[in-house]
């Protein structure tokens, strides 16, 4: 859920996303996976309603993608990636952080989520090129 030069959230490709209810959860999850080989940029943590509303702004695709999944979301019909998005959202309103990290190969991918289920992480998801897989509720 990285930022584009619009302000609008971008689709967080490569990357596992997670929502942690508590500071100390979140805490947990960021020395967790910086002190286990993560560096800096590759995490990004996201927090209160400024960050709900830029992930509200779009879809986070671009091009034919992006119209798509705008006239669907426009007669009322919802995609996986749409009702993710409003989880978060909705996680970022109640004051919990969501948290993503960038996890380009497999054995990242499966760090991140060990990280994240240790330290009391929900609803996480890996978001592919192509496909999201639903890790944990």
């Amino acid at each position: 859920m990285a930022e584009s030069k619009t302000g609008e959230a971008q689709y967080p490709t490569h990357q596992v996303v997670a929502i942690f209810d508590t500071p100390t959860q979140t805490t947990c999850a960021l020395d967790a996976l910086l002190g286990g080989g993560f560096l800096e940029s590759e995490v990004d943590v996201h927090r209160g309603s400024e960050d709900a509303d830029r992930l509200a702004a779009g879809t986070g695709r671009r091009g034919l993608q992006d119209w798509f999944i705008r006239v669907t979301d426009s007669v009322g019909l919802k995609n996986a990636e749409t009702e993710m998005k409003e989880q978060y959202e909705r996680a970022l309103r109640d004051n919990q952080c969501v948290v993503a990290v960038l996890t380009p190969t497999e054995d990242r991918k499966n760090l991140a989520v060990d990280v994240f289920r240790r330290c009391g992480g929900r609803f996480i998801n890996f978001f592919g090129q192509l496909s999201v897989e639903r890790i944990a509720h």
